[in-house]
């Protein structure tokens, strides 16, 4: 069946709620999902959209929401648009975030993936998918323990296989999706990868680019790719996993090898990556290949759980951010705060760059009133970044009501990023640490825009000898956050 999209609009009026579950029952039919799955979907749809209806909005017999039934490869996407409502709600209010919390843990034993996600201005999204049963089966073969992570160190294959590394073919999408859901079933971080139309589209867009490795009977093994969502001249290279049969035959070092090959093709002056905390194998590969710690970014993702790993009390995962350049900048001037000037020195020194540092007038004010703040939430891991766009004369009110707003409604960490060209980041790092923010690093970026990035932690503690750090400046380094954290005998535990 070919990919269908039906957009239903429904006052926010209960009594109209059969005619979309009425929907949903015949547009399941149609894809193949049995009548205890349609069962289910129909529970799932109806406990969303009531609460939406019952928790979101007050009676407006003018309002209306939009529902999104979308006919996938895979399966079948249900999309509940509330069109009306910001993505971060009155500080006051917690009932929507409430509802939502309450709607994820009964519609997550309904289907297979629930996410939510912020739109602005435009308002809010749920998204609920079930797998059609000829991909679902495949689950029973997963291990239940979540995101088992030693790829090349621990198994090794029972015979060499051949395959070849090129970039992903659009028809391939769908591949890549089912190598994903059988190698962690619906637990992987980057929900997109979960979907083959947004994976095409996404590299459409070159907004992600997929590398794969592939057997010579077209078997899709290991995949790899270039996010372009932020900086799309300095991409983040992640979205890595291998089917776990074919783990230990050198697969992502040949992906990593060609996505660094790929990079210098389009000349993309750097790359970044990620790698996890509650081990160092991630980061260990990422050292091979000459990135280097510039940051360390605590309680990041939702509390994980690895295979073979020994985790007696999970905590939220915190990530090292490591970098590389290929081709450095002839020249840059930054403005670091006067206190962190040697650890940035230090920094940029390990990923292989020497700035020219300045130091600011302590007496510049900005030119405008208004500060201009880019606010982005992640609600899969209830975590926050704002960058500074402009220092307008009232940025520390402003800095101060965001902040405070993304902590009433229950963000976890909200990451502060700030421009190291702009002299006013100089003259302000010290009033928002004030605030309860504190160093995190460093991350180079395009058009002589390089980020000092500050981190709060919303009333959560950090126990730091669960941090696996490989590198010995990111052990320095983690040390440095350490030491700076406010309050380290309510934050952290020693």
């Amino acid at each position: 069946m070919k990919n269908h999209k039906i957009n239903i609009v429904l006052p926010y009026n209960i009594v109209y709620l059969p005619i979309l579950l009425n929907a949903i029952n015949v547009i399941a039919k149609l894809m193949g999902f049995d009548k205890n799955h349609i069962s289910k979907l129909e529970t799932a749809a109806e406990e969303t959209v009531s609460n939406v209806i019952r928790y979101a909005y007050t009676k407006n017999d003018e309002s209306t929401f939009e529902v999104v039934l979308e006919m996938q490869t895979m399966g079948l996407l249900i999309i509940i648009k509330e069109n009306d409502i910001p993505a971060i709600s009155d500080p006051g209010d917690n009932s929507d975030n409430e509802y939502r919390e309450f709607t994820n843990i009964i519609v997550k034993k309904l289907v297979d993936k629930v996410w939510f996600q912020g739109m602005g201005k435009d308002g809010f999204e749920t998204h609920l998918f079930s797998y059609l049963k000829k991909y679902n089966f495949q689950l029973a073969h997963i291990d239940k323990s979540k995101n088992s992570i030693k790829e090349e160190l621990e198994l090794i294959p029972k015979s060499p296989v051949s395959y070849e590394i090129r970039q992903m073919k659009p028809h391939e999408a769908i591949d890549v999706s089912e190598v994903a859901y059988c190698t962690y079933g619906n637990t992987y971080l980057h929900p997109d990868i979960y979907y083959p139309d947004r994976v095409r589209e996404l590299n459409r867009k070159k907004q992600l680019l997929s590398l794969i490795a592939i057997t010579e009977h077209d078997k899709i093994i290991a995949h790899i790719a270039f996010e372009r969502s932020a900086d799309k001249y300095i991409p983040e290279i992640g979205i890595a996993f291998t089917v776990p049969e074919y783990r230990g035959m050198g697969c992502m070092g040949r992906l990593l090898s060609a996505s660094l090959d790929e990079a210098r093709k389009m000349a993309f002056p750097g790359v970044f990556a990620q790698g996890v905390t509650s081990h160092p194998y991630s980061q260990k590969t990422l050292y091979k290949f000459r990135f280097r710690d510039c940051a360390i970014l605590l309680s990041m993702f939702h509390k994980l759980t690895f295979e073979e790993i020994d985790q007696n009390k999970p905590q939220r995962e915190s990530v090292a951010v490591s970098f590389r350049y290929l081709t450095p900048p002839e020249k840059m001037i930054i403005y670091p705060p006067e206190h962190h000037t040697e650890m940035i020195a230090n920094l940029y020194e390990n990923i292989g760059f020497v700035p020219e540092i300045r130091k600011s007038n302590k007496l510049i004010t900005p030119y405008v009133v208004s500060s201009v703040l880019s606010v982005k939430t992640d609600l899969d891991n209830f975590t926050a970044d704002i960058t500074v766009v402009t220092f307008g004369k009232n940025i520390l009110a402003e800095v101060l009501r965001v902040r405070d707003n993304l902590c009433h409604n229950h963000f976890a960490t909200v990451y502060l990023r700030i421009s190291l060209t702009d002299p006013f980041t100089a003259k302000y790092t010290a009033e928002f640490e004030n605030m309860g923010f504190f160093f995190a690093g460093i991350l180079p970026r395009s058009s002589e825009n390089d980020e000092l990035i500050l981190q709060y932690l919303n009333s959560h503690m950090i126990d730091f000898e669960q941090l696996k750090i490989n590198s010995d400046k990111g052990k320095e380094l983690l040390e440095y956050i350490k030491n700076l954290l406010p309050n380290p005998g309510s934050n952290v535990l020693a």
